[in-house]
């Protein structure tokens, strides 16, 4: 037949507070050591401080948590369970129920409780919230996953090579309630993380046991956004001389100053209670869920010719990182666990907390093409070298003055710059313009030797330097130089045709060559032009 034990009694379990032991007396060879009769359990002044401050905050947690919390390198959680003894003797704390685990969960009880645990904190009774009456009974489950995610943050992972944790349980918060605007329906984080010293002024948890649908664990990030877009009037003394539509500010930023990153307050999610598969199955449904308050606006700058790459902008948009409290647990908040909506792979907290795909990231990305651009440029300027004076060009193509006025030029591989095309240029015009004259001199010097012109009697190529005047040795049968010819066309007097030699001329060439320069022309004229009928 059991016995009813008494509500300020530990019992005997492993996890509960040790029986109140009668007082010692001195032996002798030894200090003499009495337990108070105050506290008769034995604790500290200081580990029963830091209890209350912890269960100030917690609101619910077992004697093994408290004891990995404040007392890691303890052996056991007995100096713990005797903390919690004492307490309970003088009416601060309570046990009202057991862990699934069958673990004791302990609580803070009435005013009493409240008051001593915000003196610990230095908060006000109205500030410490409730003693969480009753959740024991049911095991606090909830409880008791919010409070390990607060031991991974505080102390650090458990797994080899784990990295330590950040900050007290005084940096944290629970069950804070916030009013949507209107005092509508509240906004109730499960932990509220300050840790300014490593740049997180404020982080949001929310603990999610699987135990509600995506759906609804999605509309909570809708509602935080709801409530980080309220504004409230500044009081700061810079914007004292603003109008009051310049003096209006975000609420969050007053209380939490410091934030820095992009966007509204961060959160994070921790999933517990099911497997590894499962949990992945669960971050992914909740993050397609609410896309719309974490995903930003996609900004792009068509000029940029970035094919389509752009950033995005997060001032309207909530941080969310997300993890399992399995993964927590094991590496630590600082560990590579985080895996931030919006970016591949984990990553550790602070690098979780920066936005992907930001406006600085797409300037990088637009300086990285546009430095792979100019050394492409470059190594194709390269092939463009010019051939003569190995000049790189600037550009492919252009337009240019020279000695025919604007051209548009474009380097060739193996071709000229533009300084050494046009030196080209002239030197290929001086000696088309030398092989001209030489050419010329030699037509005039052969014409002047074939017979003058049948007209003028001057050189049958023209007059020297006139418009008319042959580039080249005229035929053998030409009689007449280029101006007596325009002018023969000009007045219609049709082909010339010579005299026809005379007998005496013929009988007297059989003797010896007539010194006539128009001979052999004269002699085919009479075989052409028969001169009977015609008029010479």
């Amino acid at each position: 037949m059991s016995t009813r034990q008494r509500p300020d009694q530990p019992d005997d379990n492993d996890d509960q507070a040790d029986a109140v032991e009668p007082a010692e007396p001195s032996r002798p060879g030894r200090a003499a050591f009495r337990r108070g009769a105050a506290n008769p359990n034995g604790s500290t002044t200081a580990l029963r401080s830091d209890v209350l401050g912890a269960l100030g905050v917690l609101k619910v947690a077992t004697a093994d948590q408290l004891q990995r919390l404040l007392r890691p390198g303890a052996v056991s959680n007995k100096a713990v369970r005797q903390a919690l003894g004492d307490l309970a003797l003088h009416g601060l704390v309570t046990s009202d129920g057991n862990t699934k685990a069958r673990h004791k969960t302990w609580r803070l009880e009435g005013t009493a409780g409240l008051e001593a645990a915000g003196h610990v904190l230095g908060l006000p009774r109205s500030e410490m919230g409730s003693t969480a009456r009753g959740a024991g009974r049911s095991g606090a489950q909830h409880a008791m996953a919010v409070n390990e995610t607060v031991l991974a943050f505080v102390r650090g992972g458990t797994g080899p090579g784990a990295a330590g944790g950040v900050g007290e349980v005084t940096d944290w918060a629970t069950e804070v309630e916030f009013l949507l605007p209107g005092g509508r329906r509240k906004v109730r984080p499960d932990g509220v993380w300050q840790a300014p010293q490593i740049g997180v002024p404020v982080l949001m948890v929310e603990v999610d046991r699987s135990t509600m649908s995506p759906q609804r664990v999605a509309a909570k990030f809708t509602a935080y956004r709801e409530l980080f877009r309220t504004k409230v009037k500044s009081a700061a003394p810079a914007l004292a001389d603003e109008a009051a539509a310049d003096r209006m500010v975000h609420w969050w930023r007053r209380s939490w100053p410091g934030h820095t990153r992009p966007g509204y307050p961060p959160i994070a999610l921790v999933v517990a209670g099911a497997g590894p598969v499962a949990l992945e199955g669960r971050q992914q449904a909740v993050a397609d869920l609410a896309r719309d308050a974490w995903g930003g606006s996609w900004w792009t700058i068509r000029s940029d010719n970035a094919g389509g790459d752009g950033w995005r902008e997060y001032d309207d948009a909530v941080p969310v990182v997300a993890t399992t409290l399995e993964l927590l647990a094991e590496h630590g908040p600082l560990g590579p666990v985080w895996w931030r909506y919006g970016r591949e792979g984990r990553h550790s907290l602070l690098e979780a907390l920066e936005s992907p795909d930001t406006r600085a990231a797409y300037n990088e990305r637009k300086k990285a093409r546009q430095e792979k651009a100019d050394q492409e440029h470059h190594e194709l300027m390269k092939t463009l070298a010019c051939a003569e004076c190995g000049d790189v060009p600037l550009y492919r193509g252009s337009e240019r003055y020279g000695s025919k006025g604007r051209q548009i030029w474009t380097r060739r591989p193996g071709g000229l710059c533009w300084s050494c095309h046009e030196k080209e240029e002239e030197r290929r015009e001086e000696e088309q313009e030398a092989k001209a004259q030489a050419q010329l001199e030699a037509a005039r010097a052969a014409n002047a030797a074939l017979r003058p012109c049948w007209t003028c009697r001057g050189s049958i190529g023209g007059k020297e330097g006139s418009f008319l005047e042959l580039k080249e040795k005229a035929d053998p049968d030409r009689l007449e130089c280029p101006k007596c010819v325009s002018d023969r066309e000009q007045e219609e007097l049709g082909p010339l045709v010579l005299p026809v030699p005379t007998k005496r001329e013929l009988v007297a060439a059989l003797v010896s060559t007539p010194d006539d320069p128009w001979w052999e022309v004269r002699v085919l004229h009479a075989r052409l032009y028969p001169a009977k009928g015609r008029k010479v």
